[in-house]
């Protein structure tokens, strides 16, 4: 899962939305119960003040307040909550949604000075912490680096001046913090310095002289995780205008931490939570790190959705009850999206103090409306086609532009372990995500032309997987093994069986009307069906690959082990193509 050829792809597939320099490892996102925020800011005079986080009763801040002030040549200085927070940046699943913080907005001092001309002012803002700072949990951001260019310094607890290397790795991602004014920009990183250089300029590097002429942009941004303790934090703030005097915003978020819970082991019985889970089922592990245990936490997986709701249930038989799973069906949707999308009727405080799965502004509610779009008795978060339109609810969500195309990929990688492929990470805010997967936008529920294809590709994984047996035997009489002949022709006639069970249950000509016009005919069971030969057939391969492997040398492979014909990847694959055959059919004569 770590090879080099995962994470070549986790960079290409990103390249827009993270950069390939994003290190999770400095961090991991606060979590529903655990909750991330921002601090603070105050001016005490005209260029110096204070930051501090302020987090629900019980919760108290990794990162210990700071004083901040301002040198240099400065022309304003001001507590701002004016900054957009918007775009694809992954700063806010750490830390949460920003906009409505306050950030320091800082104006400097026009140059006034020609192109090509040195630099003539700065502006340098420097945080010294109460104590010493933690080595994670906690990140900045800057902001509206258009026209300008800010590098940053520090000291460690003991007061010495970090590594300009290690400062390099802090780097997460570039973004814009305002795609919707002026177009996407974004900065460029300079990791020698290190600095973050304006989008507007036609250098990637720390400039030594003015360069006049460009035009102010809007929201170039970037954020950072410092690794290191620290005491003292600095931004050297230069602009690269002749004239303008352009400013920049800092936003500081951290988690919130030592929250006081109950220790204790569970019981061998009882339901201390009141689920309707037993506390040995749900054990005293920390689903989603609300330092809660789970047999004491109402919302384990940290989703909205009360574990009573959830249960116990598997729905995309990926090995995690849909209490501890974020994405209960696995479409790459999360269950906290799903469960309503949009939620015009659903003011929420984005608060849940008491953990019970409920947001404090609900209004009195018990519990969370779970929405059932196309009304079949399944709801959105457990059911990986929404609305009923032949289309997987996660090709459509990540069909960021309408186009039809599937923008984003997932990864098979979740390395912050919050319950989302880290190839979605970025795009799982219902403000950034195609919310028109549940919403019969795209005609009738299957067309024949879509069905067929969907049957043909998963015909084509079945005869890969059905045609490994035969692979294999042949493997394994060439090494000197016997050859299994009772096991290809258990295979060769699972296939058949596959075949014809897929076509009956699917036929083309069914779907010649739309289903709001004809009566429909639901197919799960047959889907369910075609899932359990799936799984015979994979036993097949898993039992023909084993047995070459106990008499050849090495493993049979083909260069590509992670998704070959026969692994539990594979598997997975063929099992995600079948969920994509429509549930619900027209039965139009």
């Amino acid at each position: 899962m770590k090879s080099a050829l995962i994470r070549s792809l986790f960079s290409l597939l990103l390249t827009s939305f993270i950069d390939p320099a994003i290190a999770f490892a400095n961090g991991k996102p606060c979590r529903q119960g655990h909750k991330g925020g921002y601090v603070t800011w105050a001016k005490t005079g005209s260029k110096s003040g204070t930051g501090q986080f302020v987090f629900a009763s019980g919760y108290v801040a990794v990162l210990p307040g700071f004083s901040w002030s301002v040198a240099g040549e400065v022309d304003n200085v001001k507590v701002a909550s004016d900054e957009p927070f918007q775009g694809g940046n992954s700063m806010k699943g750490f830390y949460g949604q920003a906009d409505a913080a306050t950030n320091l907005n800082i104006r400097i001092a026009a140059n006034d000075r020609r192109a090509g001309s040195p630099i003539e002012n700065s502006a340098i803002l420097t945080l010294r912490f109460d104590a010493a700072t933690p080595a994670s949990g906690w990140g900045f951001s800057v902001i509206d680096i258009d026209v300008d260019q800010v590098k940053f310094s520090a000291k460690d607890a003991a007061g010495n001046d970090v590594p300009k290397a290690t400062i390099a790795r802090w780097f997460v991602q570039r973004f814009d913090a305002n795609p919707s004014v002026n177009g996407s920009n974004i900065p460029s990183w300079d990791s020698s310095e290190p600095a973050v250089i304006g989008s507007e300029s036609a250098s990637t590097r720390w400039r030594k002289t003015v360069e006049g002429g460009l035009d102010d942009s809007e929201a170039a941004a970037a954020w950072f995780q410092p690794n290191v303790s620290l005491s003292e934090l600095t931004f050297e703030y230069e602009s690269l205008q002749d004239a303008a005097t352009p400013s920049y915003h800092v936003l500081i978020g951290a988690c919130a931490t030592t929250f006081t819970s109950p220790t204790p082991s569970p019981a061998t019985s009882g339901d201390s939570d009141g689920d309707g889970i037993p506390d040995p089922t749900e054990g005293s592990g920390d689903g989603d790190s609300d330092d809660r245990p789970n047999y004491l936490d109402k919302d384990s997986d940290g989703d909205t959705i009360p574990d009573s709701v959830e249960g116990t249930t598997d729905t995309d038989e990926d090995g995690i009850p849909d209490y501890l799973d974020g994405d209960s069906d696995g479409d790459g949707v999360g269950d906290e999206i799903e469960r309503k999308p949009g939620r015009d009727d659903n003011p929420e405080s984005g608060k849940d103090d008491d953990r019970d799965g409920v947001d404090d502004g609900s209004g009195g509610r018990t519990s969370e409306p779970v929405t059932d779009t196309d009304s079949d008795g399944i709801a959105d978060y457990r059911d990986p086609d929404s609305d009923n339109d032949g289309k997987n609810d996660g090709d459509e969500a990540f069909d960021l532009d309408g186009d039809g195309d599937r923008d984003v990929e997932p990864l098979g990688l979740d390395e912050d372990r919050d319950g989302i492929d880290d190839g979605l990470q970025d795009v799982q805010d219902p403000d950034e995500i195609n919310l028109a997967y549940v919403g019969f936008s795209n005609g009738a529920a299957c067309t024949s032309t879509s069905l067929s294809a969907t049957k043909e590709l998963v015909v084509d994984r079945m005869a890969a997987l059905a045609d490994r047996v035969p692979l294999f035997a042949s493997r394994t009489r060439a090494c000197g093994g016997s050859y299994p002949a009772s096991l290809v022709s258990a295979a060769s006639s699972k296939r058949r069986s596959f075949v014809k069970k897929l076509n009956q249950a699917f036929p083309d000509s069914a779907l010649s009307c739309p289903v709001d016009v004809c009566p429909v005919v639901k197919t799960r069971k047959e889907k369910g069906a075609l899932n359990a030969l799936a799984t015979d057939l994979f036993g097949y391969a898993r039992r023909s690959k084993l047995g070459a492997m106990r008499v050849c040398p090495e493993a049979p492979g083909n260069g590509r082990p992670d998704t070959r014909p026969g692994t539990d990847a594979y598997l997975k694959q063929l099992r995600s193509e079948i969920s994509k055959l429509p549930s619900v059919m027209s039965s139009c004569d």
